[in-house]
C-alpha cells in the first residue's frame, strides 16, 4: 500500500514545478530543447460521469439511485516532444445519491490525478491516450453521520484534440478511474492553453 502522506506531498511537488515552469513561459521550453511540439499548458474542463452501481444498490434495497452526475477538472501539463507528455491535475467526478429505508445517502468522489499522456499529430487535430495513477478520496454521508475513505488506484483515457492555433485548443476524451474495483467513466470536454 503507498503511503497517502508521501504520494500527495510527490503530487504537490509535480504541480509546482509545473506551476513554475508555467511562470518561465517558453523561454524555459527553448532553454530545455523541446523545440517543436513541445512545451507546457494548462486546461479546465467539464463533463458527465456515470458508475453504474444502481443496480447493485437496488438489490440491497435502495431507491431512487442516480449514478450519473457533472464533473470537472483543472490540470496542467509538459509536452517532451510532439508524441510523448507528462499531466497532472485535480479531478472531480461528482457523487451517487440513493434513499435506504427513508434515509437519503450521498457519496462524494474526487482526487488527484498524475499521468504520462501520449500524442499522434494529424494537421490540426490530435489522437491522445494517458494511463496513470488516481489518488481518490471518498466522502459518504447518511442521516446526519459521514464518513471517508482514500485510496490509489490506475486510471486510464482516450480522446482527441482539436487546435485553433499553436496555443488555443479543445479537448474531447473519456477517461475511467479505478475505485477498488468499481469503476467510473467520465466524459469530458476541455479547453487548453499552451505557453
Amino acid at each position: 500500500m503507498l503511503n497517502m502522506g508521501k504520494m500527495r506531498l510527490a503530487i504537490g511537488g509535480v504541480i509546482m514545478a509545473l506551476l513554475f515552469g508555467l511562470t518561465s513561459g517558453p523561454a524555459l521550453a527553448q532553454g530545455m530543447g523541446l523545440g517543436e511540439g513541445g512545451g507546457f499548458y494548462v486546461g479546465a474542463g467539464g463533463g458527465f460521469t456515470s458508475v453504474d452501481v444502481c443496480d447493485d444498490l437496488n438489490a440491497l434495497g435502495f431507491t431512487n439511485c442516480d449514478d450519473e452526475d457533472v464533473g470537472f477538472k483543472i490540470f496542467g501539463g509538459l509536452k517532451f516532444n510532439q508524441y510523448f507528455g507528462a499531466e497532472a491535475g485535480y479531478v472531480n467526478l461528482g457523487e451517487v445519491s440513493a434513499n435506504f429505508s427513508g434515509v437519503g445517502v450521498e457519496v462524494d468522489a474526487d482526487g488527484f490525478q498524475v499521468a504520462a499522456v501520449g500524442t499522434y499529430p494529424i494537421e490540426q487535430f490530435s489522437l491522445l491516450g494517458k494511463v496513470g495513477i488516481y489518488f481518490w478520496d471518498l466522502d459518504a454521508s447518511a442521516g446526519g453521520a459521514s464518513v471517508s475513505d482514500d485510496g490509489t488506484d490506475i486510471m486510464f483515457g482516450v480522446g482527441g484534440e482539436f487546435h485553433f492555433t499553436p496555443q488555443v485548443s479543445v479537448r474531447g476524451e473519456w477517461e475511467r478511474f479505478d475505485f477498488d474495483g468499481d469503476d467510473v467513466d467520465f466524459f469530458s470536454a476541455s479547453f487548453i492553453y499552451r505557453f
